[in-house]
């Protein structure tokens, strides 16, 4: 059976694909339309109940700003902003391209800004649970445990981070809540205490924003009438059965 007879067959089974097939990102969130704390709570709660984490560490915290912190919002776009020029002029150091969009605000970028909640996940140390201060006292090497551990471990933490957001996105859905997400921001976290976040020590993982959408970027490209030309690569690309 091919990918999409299959995926046709699949679709009238599942809810969930329904939920995710028409999850897009957000552009810009409808302002003062605040999705209800308890509906944040649960999907937070859901997600971290039924997400997995290597020796049950979850080394990694999740900061949530809600509506009233603007300010706090306003430091965190600033930072992706910034990331995004460095990254230009940094290409263009690099040879690997010519011009740069000189410091434009990315509208795309602008969900970080004005959202009704914004997360910011960032790694964290974690002492291990009762079964593994056994396993360690047995030889083990729990380097969840450690701060110069940190970068090490980011691989593998930012998989979980990734299982984590994609949980809650799904239970969010399922409340008629939007999210989007981006990786593009400093991970040096003196960055972040230089510009007067404070909220964590160490390393973010990525950024995602909650709220109930008022433009999909989709809904752009449709609009520029350049909908077809923005597409991932074609499954048979990415997936080789051996």
């Amino acid at each position: 059976m091919g990918w999409k007879k299959q995926a046709r067959k699949n679709k009238k089974q599942s809810t969930t694909f329904d939920l995710l097939e028409n999850r897009h990102h957000v552009q810009s969130y409808i302002k003062g339309k605040i999705p209800p704390k308890e509906y944040v709570e649960s999907a937070l709660w859901k997600a971290w109940k039924t997400s997995p984490s290597k020796n049950n560490a979850m080394a990694y915290k999740v900061f949530v700003y809600g509506p009233t912190h603007h300010k706090e919002k306003e430091l965190v776009h600033q930072m992706v902003h910034k990331n995004h020029i460095k990254a230009e002029k940094s290409a263009v150091a690099r040879g690997q391209q010519t011009i740069t969009e000189k410091g434009k605000e990315n509208p795309f970028y602008a969900h970080i800004k004005h959202n009704a909640y914004l997360l910011c996940i960032h790694q964290e140390p974690r002492e291990p649970n009762k079964f593994y201060q056994e396993q360690v006292r047995q030889g083990m090497f729990y380097d969840q445990a450690f701060p110069d551990r940190v970068d090490h471990i980011s691989d593998s933490v930012s998989v979980e981070v990734g299982m984590f957001i994609q949980n809650l996105t799904t239970y969010l859905l399922e409340y008629d809540i939007d999210v989007s997400y981006t990786s593009c921001f400093f991970r040096d976290i003196s960055k972040w205490r230089k510009a007067g976040l404070v909220h964590s020590k160490y390393r973010p993982s990525v950024l995602m924003t909650i709220g109930h959408k008022q433009v999909y970027r989709n809904e752009m490209l449709k609009r520029w009438n350049r909908l077809e030309d923005d597409r991932k690569p074609e499954i048979d690309e990415i997936i080789k059965w051996m």
